[in-house]
């Protein structure tokens, strides 16, 4: 008895490859447009890094050279929005503060404030401003001020110095036990630090 035909599978029909010539040919217009938009953005960002760079190197060492007001205000002046800047508002705040002129420096670290709400030494001009008010005899806003940089800015450097702050004018106004509630907190937040060490000499003096 005849064994049945075998067949043979028909080859499915080869798939279309990929003709990179045929596709230049078709689309050579929007590539060479992606192309031309993709290399002005690569210079636009090499550009304006490079003006960055120029301008953080620049306000850099202005801020360097910068040994008075005028210098200092030259720095404000020629690189606002600058880490320099920044710092240059808080160099020249001290300087104004020890010249006695309370008001400028006040309204030069309001300035600050206003201007760079997120810059990494914000904490410290509002611990600045506190102390110039507590130096304008403006105690009121100056414990406000104080109590501000301890809650919102409770991990940075400025904390423990703006809770010493607090305790002072507490204990100017006679407000013994608020004092030493802060000095306590001091202790307790800022184990091992000057500040602790510091706050724990002023409580033996509130107990005498």
């Amino acid at each position: 008895m005849a064994s049945p035909t075998q067949t043979t599978p028909a080859t499915p029909p080869p798939k279309d490859e990929f003709d990179l010539l045929v596709f230049w040919m078709q689309h050579q217009r929007k590539v060479i447009a992606i192309a031309s938009l993709l290399a002005v953005a690569l210079l636009v960002f090499l550009a304006a890094e490079f003006l960055r760079i120029q301008k953080l190197t620049g306000s850099a060492r202005a801020l360097s050279t910068a040994t008075d007001e005028t210098a200092l205000r030259k720095v404000l002046s020629d690189y606002p929005g600058t880490a320099a800047a920044g710092e240059a508002h808080l160099l020249l705040a001290e300087r104004l503060r020890k010249a006695g002129k309370l008001d400028e420096a006040a309204t030069t670290l309001r300035a600050f404030i206003d201007k760079s709400p997120e810059h990494p030494l914000i904490s410290g001009a509002w611990t600045s401003l506190a102390a110039t008010q507590e130096m304008q005899g403006k105690t009121d806003e100056a414990l406000s001020t104080y109590q501000r940089v301890s809650t919102s800015f409770s991990t940075s450097f400025s904390a423990p110095v703006a809770l010493l702050g607090q305790a002072r004018i507490f204990k100017q106004k006679g407000k013994t036990e608020d004092a030493r509630r802060i000095y306590d907190q001091v202790i307790n937040q800022f184990p091992e630090t000057l500040f602790s060490g510091l706050a724990s000499r002023e409580n033996q003096l509130l107990k005498k």
